[in-house]
């Protein structure tokens, strides 16, 4: 009899764990406590796969989706999911022991065309395409632990009255922390040698000192935006150096208390 009876407990054990894992996850999102700033819309599949139409973080649109389970990380006792998306990709663990999330092989891209229609009175019309690449993202309960990637700005440049002035890569890498984000700036390849960095504290004070230099003769439609932006320091050489407090919105998303 004790025999048939495990039996029986392996054998419902398995329905259920079939049913968790077939349970379609549309069923499974109105128990999962997003943040407000997260809508999700058009999801289909289970929790091994699917796909999803879009998600909106703080009305951003990230668009064909495609998520899959990963079983490697059961044995460390996390929930691992790839997703992929137009814009790029992201590997997302969840540990459920104490609630970690931590977010790995990230890779985001847009045309700064996209991303100038969320950002309002722009004073130029710059060009390019932006790849965010996220080396790691540690997040517990919510709030930020570590974070560490780059900011590329590809074929970076101005719109003329529609003549593309191309001024050639650039990148911004950054280290984050409960604390402050710290990063640097420098060029890739580009017509105009910049260098510097910055730091951004918890209270959302900000400071900034960035050179820039040319070789030659600069665009006069570039000369013009360094000129809004930068103060001249001699001929050819300018520098950015301010200091500032970022909107309350952006801070918050920062540095989540």
């Amino acid at each position: 009899m004790l025999k048939t009876w495990k039996f029986t407990l392996f054998f419902l054990l398995c329905q259920v764990v079939a049913l968790l894992l077939n349970l379609p996850i549309s069923q499974v999102l109105p128990h999962v406590e997003l943040p407000r700033s997260v809508q999700v819309s058009g999801v289909d599949g289970n929790v091994l796969g699917g796909t999803a139409v879009e998600v909106r973080i703080n009305d951003f649109p990230i668009r064909g989706i495609r998520y899959r389970y990963l079983p490697s990380c059961i044995l460390l006792l996390k929930v691992c999911y790839r997703i992929d998306y137009e814009q790029g990709r992201v590997q997302v663990a969840y540990d459920v022991l104490n609630g970690d999330t931590e977010v790995s092989k990230t890779r985001i891209e847009y045309p700064v065309s996209e991303l100038l229609k969320h950002v309002p009175n722009v004073l130029v019309r710059p060009v390019g395409r932006l790849q965010l690449k996220v080396d790691d993202l540690s997040m517990l309960q919510g709030k930020l632990v570590t974070a560490n990637g780059k900011l590329i700005w590809r074929d970076l440049g101005i719109d003329d009255d529609g003549i593309k002035i191309d001024i050639g890569d650039y990148q911004v890498e950054f280290t984050g922390n409960p604390q402050q984000y710290d990063f640097t700036v420098r060029d890739l390849d580009a017509a105009l040698d910049v260098s510097g960095g910055g730091i951004i504290r918890a209270a959302g004070l900000y400071e900034v000192d960035v050179k820039i230099a040319s070789v030659g003769d600069i665009d006069p439609p570039v000369k013009s935006v360094l000129n809004l932006v930068a103060a001249r320091i001699s001929l050819n050489k300018y520098r950015i150096e301010q200091k500032g407090r970022l909107p309350a919105n952006i801070a918050r998303q920062l540095f989540r208390k």
